[in-house]
């Protein structure tokens, strides 16, 4: 399973439903059950942001198919990225080597 955080903005709609955010939080999560996807927080955020959502899906597939679903209610807008632990980066990078156009290596 992978760790998706969603970046979401409230539209109009959206803000105008706001006190009813924990019927649509309790849809999201019926939804991402529905699809094998894990909720693991949302969390309100003052700046750039409104919500973040944390879940782990079993792939990107079936990640881009909860935010297509998750974005009809139009109550925000969204902005999926994949994340990675600190295992899971320390996995990626432990056999990388430079490639030969990039001189052999970086000092």
């Amino acid at each position: 399973m992978g760790t998706y955080i969603m970046l979401m903005k409230f539209t109009t709609p959206g803000f105008t439903s706001v006190k009813d955010g924990k019927v649509g939080r309790t849809a999201g999560k019926r939804a991402a059950k529905a699809m094998g996807i894990t909720w693991k927080q949302q969390y309100l955020v003052m700046g750039g942001y409104d919500i973040i959502n944390v879940v782990e899906a079993p792939d990107d597939e079936t990640m881009a198919r909860f935010a297509l679903i998750a974005g009809q209610s139009g109550s925000f807008t969204s902005e999926t990225m994949r994340v990675f632990t600190e295992s899971e980066a320390d996995s990626l990078v432990k056999d990388l080597e430079y490639p030969d156009w990039a001189g052999g290596g970086m000092s």
